[in-house]
């Protein structure tokens, strides 16, 4: 399934534009490279609820699909937005049982699995669309077409 597939898919609840920008593996070589990944989701990421979509530059192949802001009982939203999440933690390393920040993830990722480039797609919901459907609807999607789901995606 490519990006394009998924876009259209999700037309109908998002904003324009999508934002779209590149992490390079190269940048967490250097001294201050997770400062760095803060500093560029910080500049191209508001905070506005929404999905994201990470895409293996070299392969064309989606590997994440993720999504912040969630909807209080009451209707109102809460507070996480897509740029808090992208800086947030990922949850707790199994064997140091320390938070393991989102940088550190997509870094781990990259070297691991030689990835030299990752494309993020940023789009927003909009108001009254929550963004857990979408991310449900583009996986949903996703599934069905390759049986499996993307490969940072534990369930769904």
């Amino acid at each position: 399934m490519t990006i394009e597939e998924l876009k259209k898919i999700i037309e109908p609840y998002i904003e324009e534009p999508i934002i779209e920008f590149v992490i390079e593996k190269k940048i967490f070589s250097t001294e201050n490279g997770r400062k760095m990944f803060n500093k560029e989701i910080r500049k191209s990421v508001e905070k506005k609820f929404g999905v994201y979509i990470w895409l293996n530059t070299a392969t064309n192949k989606i590997v994440y699909i993720g999504m912040a802001g969630k909807i209080k009982t009451d209707g109102t939203p809460g507070d996480h937005s897509v740029q808090n999440r992208l800086l947030a933690s990922r949850g707790k390393n199994k064997v140091t049982k320390k938070d393991i920040q989102t940088n550190d993830y997509v870094r781990n990722y990259m070297i691991d699995n030689n990835v030299e480039k990752l494309d993020f797609y940023i789009m927003y919901s909009k108001t009254g669309e929550p963004p857990a459907f979408i991310e449900a609807l583009l996986l949903y999607k996703y599934y069905k077409k390759n049986k499996r789901l993307p490969k940072l995606n534990n369930s769904f």
